[in-house]
């Protein structure tokens, strides 16, 4: 009678790979895995499918996020990185996590991106926008690591324990991040901008 619970080659992999690394991963297993990883995999999508993924991405692709936006209004404006930093208040860390679209728009102080947009001629829809679209891609991001495994995550993923032991909660509730993840407090952010943006 076989042995219904004998493991198939893919199981022991997932086994392997979901281990803590202390031992566990056997040579049979590695063998898998460059068996797995080696397999050229080829297929071929319908044309209008394709066209339609092309399409798709381009008009994501083509949504301004907050970092492109101020990235591109700097290029186009005659303010020195010294004057922007002066005049907004923002920190030179700051201002280069908010171009690369590291940071939360409602983390940022909002008198502080006011200036910022006023002296980059900036309008107000244009920077809700992007806004939003900066909150959505972090917010999935975000998700994304959620869901993968602590080892698996990129070192710079702060929150993650450096241990095998998961999460390490004192450095998730000191990154603080998580309370900007929230949409409801987004737009209680962008109402404020609208607010204070005319006052500027």
């Amino acid at each position: 009678m076989k042995n219904e619970n004998k493991n198939k080659p893919f199981d022991s992999l997932m086994q392997a790979y979901l281990s803590n690394g202390t031992g566990m991963v056997s040579d049979r297993s590695d063998n898998e895995a460059e068996i797995i990883f080696n397999k050229e995999f080829t297929a071929v999508l319908p044309e209008d499918k394709v066209k339609k993924l092309i399409g798709t991405l381009s008009q994501s692709l083509s949504k301004q996020t907050l970092g492109s936006l101020i990235q591109d209004a700097i290029k186009t404006s005659s303010v020195s990185a010294e004057d922007l930093l002066t005049s907004s208040g923002l920190t030179g860390s700051t201002l280069e996590d908010i171009k690369a679209d590291m940071v939360f728009a409602n983390s940022i102080p909002v008198k502080s991106l006011i200036k910022l947009l006023k002296l980059l001629n900036v309008s107000l829809e244009n920077a809700k926008a992007a806004i939003d679209i900066t909150f959505e891609r972090l917010s999935a991001e975000s998700k994304m690591f959620l869901t993968v495994p602590v080892k698996a995550q990129p070192a710079f993923r702060r929150g993650a324990a450096n241990t095998g032991g998961g999460f390490d909660i004192m450095k998730l509730k000191s990154d603080e991040s998580y309370l900007y993840q929230n949409k409801e407090a987004l737009d209680k952010y962008t109402k404020r901008l609208s607010e204070l943006y005319q006052e500027f």
